[in-house]
């Protein structure tokens, strides 16, 4: 039955234009699946009954143009200049690209410029073919398929010390590098072999990323012993916020963020705020529930979700913890106040990542027990 499922989930698709992020520079003190990529047959706007249910697959409709840098700083080594560098956090590393490369811009996962794919969720299936003359690194955290077909592999140290394995994949153009201590492959292929070895040797460990959110992140909703201020009982995001950090987890990793200022901002406070209290769930009895305890590798939700960081002049900020899918509890939390999970929720959600995402066609109201 899961097969059939899946086979059905990969030929429904609907589609979201997500906005542009701004320049995330400024949030950058804010402290601190990979769901595998289904690739989908594209129809306009689609539902798919499984199990006497409709569940909404998302995907990306990409921007046109590059998408404003992650992060910022140059890696030393590097041939990547500080002023065009942007950093990617992914996984429990950092990687340096150039500031002129898209995010996500690809079309049914083929890039179209130079871009970083990483997190894409939700995409099309269809033959496109690639432009001469561009760059892309694309980051995977699940390797068990494509580690073993590593070919004519090496091992090296980079300039920050983090070993790599580098090697090709039969059918995969440019360099394949897989990182074992987090777990993370990557293929980059670029024009030039200088651009590859700059990459590479950008690589480095961390806790953070660039926008504050940690990598590794355990605690996905908050816990019974938080107490949030009292301001926090009337509203989800009181006050005037300055600064949002969108962090997205799958497995418990950092697999994508965004950080969040000006109107994108305050519409992402205007969405959150109005949601209707409480939380949603997807009838039980239209799902698999085994999907809720499995890991992206398989397929399923365990250890995914979203925590924001929500700054204000002169405070420490403040998390919010936000589910989107099909398992548990949909929506989002300050600690004491909960909003439901909505279609423009989980928009404002994914749309800054330039993420697809899915997400149930019937959600029921939580009981107040609940």
């Amino acid at each position: 039955m899961r097969e059939d499922v899946n086979d059905l989930l990969d030929r429904a698709v609907g589609w979201y234009r997500p906005r542009t992020a701004p320049d995330p520079a400024s949030i950058a003190g804010i402290a601190g699946r990979r769901r595998r990529r289904r690739r989908l047959g594209a129809i306009a706007v689609s539902t798919l009954i499984t199990l006497g249910s409709l569940v909404l697959l998302i995907g990306t409709l990409k921007p046109g143009g590059s998408q404003p840098p992650v992060g910022s700083g140059t890696p030393s080594g590097s041939v990547i200049p500080t002023s065009t560098g942007q950093a990617i956090g992914f996984h429990g590393l950092e990687v340096t690209v150039p500031a002129s490369w898209a995010i996500n811009d690809t079309t049914c996962g083929t890039p179209q410029s130079d871009t970083v794919i990483r997190d894409e969720g939700a995409t099309t299936t269809c033959l496109v073919s690639r432009p001469a003359g561009i760059s892309s690194l694309e980051l995977v955290d699940n390797p068990q398929y494509w580690r073993p077909k590593m070919r004519s592999v090496r091992t090296l140290t980079n300039p920050h010390g983090v070993q790599v394995e580098r090697g090709i994949v039969p059918d995969r153009p440019g360099a394949t590098i897989y990182v074992p201590e987090v777990h993370v492959l990557m293929f980059v292929d670029t024009v030039t072999d200088a651009e590859t070895n700059a990459i590479v040797g950008s690589i480095q460990l961390a806790d953070t990323d660039p926008n504050g959110c940690a990598m590794r992140e355990m605690e996905l909703d908050p816990l019974p012993s938080y107490r949030p201020g009292a301001p926090m009982n009337d509203v989800l995001i009181p006050g005037s916020p300055s600064t949002i950090a969108i962090c997205h987890y799958i497995d418990h990793w950092l697999v994508s963020s965004a950080a969040l200022t000006g109107q994108e901002m305050t519409d992402l406070v205007g969405v959150i705020n109005a949601l209707p209290e409480g939380f949603v769930h997807a009838p039980p009895s239209t799902y698999d529930p085994s999907l809720c305890s499995e890991p992206s590798s398989a397929g399923g939700e365990l250890g995914s979700g979203f925590v924001l960081w929500v700054g204000e002049a002169g405070s420490a900020p403040l998390p919010l913890w936000a589910h989107v899918g099909i398992c548990g509890h949909l929506g989002i939390t300050n600690g004491v106040r909960d909003g439901r999970l909505t279609p423009d929720l989980a928009a404002a959600l994914n749309g800054p990542l330039l993420a697809g995402y899915v997400m149930p066609g019937r959600l029921v109201p939580d009981s107040p027990s609940n």
